[in-house]
């Protein structure tokens, strides 16, 4: 991660950001800048307006108020604009009927690249997202996680100078994850700003500079990921496997609980500074048959965002 500093100029800024729809939701008065080299991070429960933001950012939609600037240009239609962006958004547009490499090869010319360039770095891209054997395959025929790897093929062919990426490891194995990181910190080193939703905390953890937490729509903390994690020093997180429900009131009461939450049948407990995870166990009778797995660790950045909302972020699949 790198160092920001507040003289550095944004290539991607908003002020006032507002989009809306029926019914309410939307995102509402985010304000954040993006410098070169710098990797923001969004997190936020589903629904959170974490897609609905990344989608204004990217020229994807309109905003209802607020405004937006890219390389200080105002007109988000500027094809000299769209050309700089490098978009993965949560839903693909992909032609099934069409091989993995044509719909490649598609983007790769509608970004301007001459068909030599093009076929360098698309040979380079599929190497590297492991779709080489695939390539001449129909994408109707993709599985979720190839066709998660041929949107960041997409989005990274032309070089772009500001990548927005929604949930970039959903549906990755291990292998591509550590690939795409690798990838995103060489990428931010030369200068690619990188704005991406996540609620992926070790992705998070490792490459992002900064984040910001989204919470129905509205930012309600950004901060440095060393600072904020900083707050969390001294913390605790318990996860208690149940075997069957219990009453998280009871839990929240006690004054050595910030936060408590549940998942399934996993309940993570935010504990305060110095707390005994004992004291949970005490308030839970200590039985056996209720408990049958208890694991203590560091919180992470999922856990500040509970400690601040009350409301767990999912866990990334």
């Amino acid at each position: 991660m790198r160092e920001n500093t507040a003289s550095e100029p944004s290539l991607l800024a908003a002020t006032g950001l507002t989009r809306t729809y029926r019914g309410g939701k939307g995102v509402f008065d985010i304000t954040l800048n993006l410098a070169a080299g710098e990797v923001l991070g969004l997190m936020g429960p589903n629904g959170s307006g974490k897609s609905t933001l990344l989608r204004v950012l990217a020229t994807a939609a309109s905003p209802t108020a607020g405004r937006i600037s890219w390389f200080g240009n105002t007109n988000p239609r500027l094809p000299s604009l769209r050309r700089r962006l490098g978009v993965m958004l949560d839903q693909a547009s992909h032609f099934d009927k069409m091989t993995g490499y044509q719909n490649a090869w598609f983007f790769a010319r509608q970004f301007g690249l001459a068909p030599e360039l093009a076929r360098d770095r698309l040979d380079e891209l599929f190497r590297w997202s492991g779709l080489l054997e695939a390539r001449d395959q129909l994408v109707g025929e993709y599985s979720l996680g190839m066709k998660r790897k041929l949107n960041l093929v997409e989005a990274l062919v032309h070089r772009p100078s500001i990548l927005l990426l929604d949930e970039p490891t959903l549906a990755l194995d291990y292998r591509a994850e550590l690939d795409l990181i690798e990838r995103l910190q060489l990428l931010s080193l030369t200068g690619t700003a990188v704005l991406l939703a996540t609620n992926d905390v070790h992705l998070a953890e490792r490459i992002c500079d900064r984040v910001i937490f989204l919470h129905q729509g509205r930012a309600i903390r950004e901060g440095h990921v060393p600072e904020l994690l900083t707050e969390l020093a001294g913390f605790k997180e318990v996860q208690l496997q149940m075997n069957s429900p219990i009453e998280l009131e009871s839990l929240r009461a006690l004054p050595a609980v910030e936060a408590a939450n549940v998942d399934g049948d996993t309940v993570h407990i935010v504990l305060a500074r110095g707390a005994n995870p004992a004291q949970v166990l005490a308030v839970l009778n200590g039985t056996a048959d209720l408990v049958s797995n208890m694991r203590v660790r560091r919180p992470n950045l999922g856990d500040l965002f509970l400690k601040l909302t009350g409301e767990a972020l999912p866990v990334a699949r």
